[in-house]
């Protein structure tokens, strides 16, 4: 027979997924949470400007911009679904502000 599980026990079971699935995110990241941030938050008001021309344009300026690690953090973005500028801003960006939001 299955045990019950009180709602206390369901919210630490659920809280403790969470903070591996954090801690877990936060080990695959390419660069900073801080860098990341200011790379959306750069790609977002590019895109604002100038729209998206459906390349990684903005995101390569930022990185160039900041000497970060290109290769490693277009993969990074490629794996979260941001293959342009405007998929960078919604996919990647948006995945990452959900998991960082208390922490950013």
């Amino acid at each position: 027979m299955a045990s019950k599980i009180s709602k206390d026990g369901h919210k630490v079971i659920r809280d403790a997924l969470r903070l591996m699935e954090r801690r877990d995110a936060e080990a695959r990241l390419p660069a900073s949470k801080s860098y990341l941030k200011e790379l959306f938050d750069w790609v977002d008001a590019k895109l604002e400007e100038e729209g998206c021309d459906h390349t990684l344009k903005h995101t390569a300026s930022f990185l160039r911009h900041r000497s970060l690690p290109d290769k490693e953090v277009v993969a990074w973005l490629g794996e979260e679904g941001g293959y342009c500028d405007c998929e960078v801003a919604a996919n990647a960006g948006g995945r990452f502000r959900e998991m960082f939001s208390g922490e950013i």
